[in-house]
């Protein structure tokens, strides 16, 4: 909706996300280097080979958290670990320059240049002032190098955290205020069959295309890609992948009716002469949904199910730590009914828990801590971290729910977005997006009546303009990779591996040189 700035609602492209207070996300930090490097060359080893000496060397500055010098000699050992024949070896120098490139492309602002920054955003604060909100806790950073550095989206959340700038931006209100007024007028309009939860379809047509210039690819070994499609839901049908070029690459079918869509191509870089031509070509429908819930008819689980034993079951980055399971009980108190507990929760979250983008790359399963454990301790998240939160909660209580989603489409420009579904016996997975329910907070002049019915539109409703690409992002991609990915929870932006090891985030060369664009809707 806004140039250069995402949604408070989206995961941004291209650079990877997490957060935590500095002292812990040192920690983490930390524990990554453990878990990517190989402890048995920590000490110099007199009949090493040139290779494993700078190895050696690149794991000591790594640890003294000297990433810049470290990352170097990881470059700089790879080639000769290969020719050596170390190829255990040259798979963890890979992924260690890897993973230092990650932590360095999350935080990569000094305090100088962030402070840069902030003074051109906000050219009328004063230094002290821009001094106070660079020290605020809520700014995330960590150090290496022998200095802090910080997160790459700390200027955009500085308006979510300190609110008088957003509600001093004519723009956001402006924005904000008239898509406020359009969900009011929809959450207006009665529903032509209250017993009919899915209306209102709009039919879609999008086209991916990567166009990669050969020079930009190595020379050699096969690229494994996945890249995002609609999946068959209630809420959404009719999905078919209408084109994709080249089909000789594609090694299975499209996954349009499992948990999560994808396309699956290898590509053999050996046997590539010319640029790297992509294009998959997909259609959907997807549908407004509406649920009219009689409190006294929700009916009763059936606690033996594969349903309920999954979404109610702590797992990956939904984890339920006891501290949640304390949290979910305090919020909920008395209620018995999933309907209204699952509000209670809703309301809890879109009032205390802070929107914040994040630096989700350091998070599970690169460290131990999860989303779901990440928002409870900080009390902040972006869509797809409250979404996890939201589905930890209900299920400490015993309501099954996932965090789901993939993209909006407003304005036709697919943006990611994800939001949570709780199950409810007697009439399935209910929608709730509790970021998205926290633009009305945003809108400073905003009548109360107006920013409630806006608030409670996005508790069992959701509008038309969405695309459903994974049901719970806790279930792998298909395949599974063979490692982390650059975003491990989530599915909407092309997912790359390389098979041969390198210090390059290969999943930026094909994000930098894709699009995926609306060619038509249809209501």
């Amino acid at each position: 909706m806004f140039k250069n700035e995402p949604l408070p609602n989206a995961f941004p492209r291209r650079i990877p996300l997490a957060a935590t207070r500095t002292h812990k996300l040192s920690c983490l930090l930390l524990a990554l280097m453990m878990v990517t490097g190989l402890t048995g060359f920590a000490q110099a080893d007199d009949n090493a080979t040139q290779g494993e000496t700078l190895y050696q060397q690149a794991q000591s500055l790594e640890e003294a958290m000297s990433y810049t010098q470290a990352m170097a000699l990881y470059n700089q050992a790879l080639p000769l670990l290969e020719e050596e024949g170390k190829t255990e070896l040259a798979q963890a120098c890979g992924a260690a320059a890897e993973n230092l490139a990650i932590i360095q492309m999350t935080y990569p602002l000094t305090f100088e240049e962030l402070k840069s920054l902030i003074a051109q955003a906000y050219p009328e604060a004063t230094d002290e002032q821009i001094d106070g909100w660079i020290a605020d806790e809520s700014v995330m950073k960590t150090e290496y190098d022998g200095a802090p550095h910080y997160f790459s989206f700390t200027v955009t959340n500085l308006k979510y955290h300190f609110l008088d700038l957003m509600y001093n931006d004519e723009t956001y209100q402006k924005g904000y205020a008239a898509l406020v007024e359009k969900i009011d007028t929809i959450a207006g309009t009665e529903p032509e069959h209250t017993w009919q939860p899915y209306q209102n379809p709009v039919k879609h047509s999008a086209t991916h295309t990567i166009s990669i210039p050969r020079d930009e690819l190595p020379d050699t070994g096969t690229i494994r890609l996945w890249l995002p499609i609609p999946i068959n839901t209630e809420a959404q049908t009719g999905v078919t992948v209408d084109a994709i070029e080249p089909e000789e690459w594609v090694k299975q079918p499209p996954s349009t009716d499992q948990d999560v869509g994808v396309v699956y191509m290898e590509i053999p870089l050996d046997e590539l002469t010319d640029d790297l031509s992509i294009t998959v070509k997909f259609s959907f429908t997807h549908y407004e949904q509406r649920f009219s819930v009689d409190v006294d008819n929700v009916g009763e689980y059936d606690q033996a199910s594969a349903l309920y034993q999954q979404y109610t079951s702590s797992d990956g980055n939904t984890e339920i730590t006891p501290e949640i399971r304390a949290m979910a009980r305090q919020i909920v108190g008395d209620e018995t009914n999933p309907y209204l507990a699952a509000r209670k929760i809703y309301d809890y979250i879109v009032n205390h828990v802070e929107y914040c983008l994040m630096p989700h790359s350091v998070l599970w399963p690169r460290t131990e801590l999860t989303e779901s454990a990440f928002v409870y301790q900080t009390q902040r998240g972006d869509c797809g971290s409250q979404s996890i939160y939201f589905s930890a909660l209900c299920r400490a209580v015993g309501i099954p729910a996932r965090s789901t989603g993939g993209w909006q489409l407003f304005g036709g420009v697919y943006s990611d977005h994800f939001w949570a579904e709780f199950y409810l016996p007697n009439y399935g997975w209910l929608p709730v997006d509790t970021s998205f329910a926290q633009l009305a907070l945003f809108v400073k002049d905003l009548d109360e009546a107006a920013r409630q019915t806006y608030i409670d539109y996005y508790f069992g409703n959701q509008d038309v303009l969405r695309c459903t690409v994974q049901k719970d992002t806790d279930e792998p991609l298909i395949p599974k990779l063979n490692g982390m990915g650059l975003l491990p929870l989530v599915i909407q932006e092309p997912v790359v591996e390389y098979t041969l090891p390198t210090g390059q985030i290969m999943d930026q060369v094909f994000t930098q040189h894709w699009t995926l664009t609306e060619d038509s809707s249809q209501e």
